[in-house]
């Protein structure tokens, strides 16, 4: 589903896509979205969207609706013949794999989580299940080397780190400039692995210690209802803001003082990296995967200990929240990661990875 979404899968696709054409490739989009279905994100006009229009796709489909769904892509795919299929999501993956069977079409996996969630998953998601049809893909990327090692060895010769790409900011925040009001800002959907409750308890651990401060998360999901209502039960409702999602999210990192993000799990955490691009510290913990990769204790940043802990985030918090100076230092290396992860490197590594999977088959 793409039509209006806003999520991290769903840019890093249309950047990706508009990153080929723009080098000189033939690119086609196809999903099971209706016909009048848009994109969230601008995407070139000399994209092929095929939008199926072929059940609702928010719901979960019967099986004869995806055998349906299956033979349309199929025939869409021999019709077109493409050098290389790209899969976001293990989801889609398996989806395109077990369509294209017997056809010798080329499959990238793009997996866009680190194997470690499913040690956070509630539902009946589970590595034996997910693994083995990996085989399948004929090369996966992951978005960090660290991650590779956590996959079964059988599917590690396949296996390549693409981060994704972060744009430099043509203005930076100042974290450290003297105001009245400052902003603890985090950005991401209101949603049960970006686990917002631990950041609001460990808000309201360190609130009275700085009165000045306000949290503001920028976001939508279906938390908010039990988020505001957590704020309420804190007696911090006044001092956060939750005001949805915003197109203009340069404004919301240009205006905050630190960037704190609560993940369970982060396959490559885009929001804490742009924040970090336009030169706001931050903070998050340890042993979330993707955070730990970006944030630089001491550096751009500090890591609470654990993952889920209020009283190790709020000491983490703490040490920021009441050292200017700290921030504005810290804000200036945080600057550096636009350097790391420059875009046109990323697709670079893209634009290999297809060659040689074309090249291969």
């Amino acid at each position: 589903m793409f039509d209006r979404m806003a999520g991290g899968v769903e840019r890093m696709a249309i950047l990706l896509m508009n990153a080929m054409v723009e080098r000189g490739h033939s690119v086609s989009l196809f999903t099971w979205d209706r016909a009048d279905a848009q994109a969230y994100y601008p995407m070139h006009p000399s994209i092929e969207w095929r939008r199926l229009n072929l059940g609702d796709g928010s719901r979960r489909a019967g099986w004869s609706l995806r055998a349906a769904r299956m033979r349309h892509f199929r025939a869409w795919a021999c019709a077109r013949r493409p050098d290389v299929v790209v899969a976001f999501q293990d989801g889609p993956f398996m989806f395109a794999a077990l369509s294209l069977l017997g056809t010798r079409t080329p499959i990238v996996l793009a997996e866009r989580n680190p194997p470690h969630r499913f040690d956070q998953l509630r539902a009946t998601h589970s590595r034996r299940a997910t693994f083995p049809i990996m085989r399948l893909a004929r090369a996966i990327t992951v978005q960090f080397e660290s991650y590779i090692a956590s996959y079964p060895r059988y599917l590690r010769s396949r296996m390549v780190a693409i981060p994704n790409p972060v744009f430099g900011a043509a203005h930076y925040a100042t974290p450290g400039a003297e105001r009245s009001r400052y902003t603890l800002l985090s950005v991401g959907r209101l949603s049960y692995e970006k686990h917002y409750a631990v950041l609001l308890r460990a808000f309201a651990l360190v609130s009275n210690e700085f009165p000045a401060w306000q949290l503001k998360i920028v976001g939508e999901g279906e938390e908010r209802r039990e988020l505001e209502s957590i704020a309420a039960q804190l007696g911090i409702e006044a001092r956060v803001s939750m005001p949805g999602a915003a197109r203009d999210v340069e404004s919301e990192y240009l205006a905050a003082d630190l960037f704190c993000l609560t993940s369970r799990w982060e396959g490559f955490p885009n929001a804490l990296a742009e924040a970090m691009a336009h030169g706001v510290p931050a903070v998050g913990f340890r042993a979330c995967p993707g955070v730990n990769e970006l944030v630089q204790p001491g550096r751009n940043g500090a890591l609470a200990d654990g993952n889920g802990d209020p009283h190790s985030l709020a000491v983490a918090l703490r040490t920021l929240m009441g050292d200017a100076k700290a921030r504005a230092r810290m804000g200036l290396e945080a600057r550096r990661i636009a350097d790391a992860y420059r875009p046109e490197r990323v697709f670079d590594d893209w634009e290999r990875l297809f060659h040689k999977v074309a090249s291969d088959s």
